[in-house]
């Protein structure tokens, strides 16, 4: 009888032949996972590789200290894991021929539980004990130690454990705004002219501002607008440097993701962090789910501050182990809903 080629003689049973089949099975998972790892290695190589190209050119600071001690971590409290505080520095240091005092200071709290951007300035002027140098202002904490120091005097003096910085120079964030296409900000008529006068006193004369009222401000007069000093109060020139980041930060959230890229091969030349690749990627997805941002200044009229000259110099002086304490509650919600002094959706 002729024979079917499909026909299998099931009877016909050959040790040989069962090896040869289970041989072949292996073969095959074996190639199936070899094909899905190879997959899984251009993924991740593809991301690598985006990742080195986008951020190549940004500034790591790879001999930044980690240790609880070197960064004067002193706080007990468990700390939420969705919840990410990091030091903003913005110095002032024209020439990049040194440290610079941070003329702005601030804690920024990327808050995945509740998908929040909470921008925290602490007042430059704020009268702190600095390891190694005593009592001094806030601000010179960076002049003497650069960010380990600048850190350490933040955890030390209101009990945080910040671990990570990010450091602009005002000259260099006017390339930023710039880069973001302007800020829109509301400016006073008194306002305008201090911008005009700054701007003037570095030799930037074809870029005055004439108009009042809510208008897109280039880098150089948001930079000027930023460090204003002789209208209102030090809070004031602090919620005048939280307006801009705000305005940045909304800029940047009501980008499409496709723009990002491009941003930030722009933006990496011009920072200076401690955080790596994956860190800066894996905090960055929070802006996907369009987070409310929250700023809040301190000293606020919870710490009850008062201003005075100590050795020479104008000081803010209050508990700051109180402040410590709201920073806290502002970070990590732990009595219910903080009202900000401003916020931006």
């Amino acid at each position: 009888m002729p024979q079917n080629k499909d026909f299998e003689d099931i009877y016909s049973f050959s040790p040989e032949a069962e090896k040869g089949k289970e041989k072949k099975k292996k073969s095959r998972w074996k190639k199936v996972l070899v094909g899905v790892l190879s997959a899984l290695l251009v993924v991740a190589g593809g991301i690598f590789c985006a990742a080195w190209y986008f951020l190549g050119d940004l500034n790591i600071d790879t001999n930044f200290p980690k240790s609880d001690d070197e960064l004067g971590v002193v706080s007990k409290e468990e700390q939420e894991d969705s919840i990410t505080n990091i030091a903003l520095y913005g110095i002032d240091s024209r020439t990049h021929d040194d440290q610079g005092h941070a003329d702005a200071t601030m804690i920024l709290s990327v808050d995945k539980k509740h998908n929040k951007l909470k921008l925290i300035s602490i007042l430059r002027d704020t009268q702190v004990e600095i390891e190694g140098y005593g009592k001094a202002k806030l601000t010179t904490s960076y002049w003497w130690g650069g960010a380990p120091l600048a850190i350490k005097t933040l955890n030390q003096n209101f009990d945080m454990n910040v671990r990570d910085y990010v450091r602009v120079n005002f000259d260099q964030l006017a390339d930023l705004i710039d880069a973001l296409g302007g800020v829109e900000i509301d400016v006073t008529q008194e306002e305008l002219e201090e911008i005009n006068f700054h701007m003037h006193g570095i030799d930037i004369y074809d870029k005055d501002l004439y108009q009042t009222g809510m208008v897109t401000l280039n880098g150089d007069q948001a930079v000027s607008y930023a460090r204003i000093r002789n209208v209102g109060t030090d809070m004031a020139r602090a919620d005048r440097q939280q307006e801009v980041l705000s305005a940045m930060l909304n800029k940047v959230k009501n980008m499409g993701v496709a723009d990002y890229p491009s941003l930030i091969k722009q933006l990496s030349p011009l920072v200076t962090t401690s955080l790596d690749y994956g860190e800066m990627i894996s905090l960055a997805s929070i802006l996907v789910n369009n987070p409310e941002l929250e700023t809040y200044t301190i000293p606020g009229e919870e710490e009850n501050a008062w201003g005075g000259e100590d050795n020479g110099a104008w000081v803010w002086k209050y508990d700051l182990e109180a402040a410590g304490e709201h920073i806290h509650r502002i970070i990590y919600e732990t009595d219910g809903e903080e009202s900000s002094t401003q916020s931006a959706e």
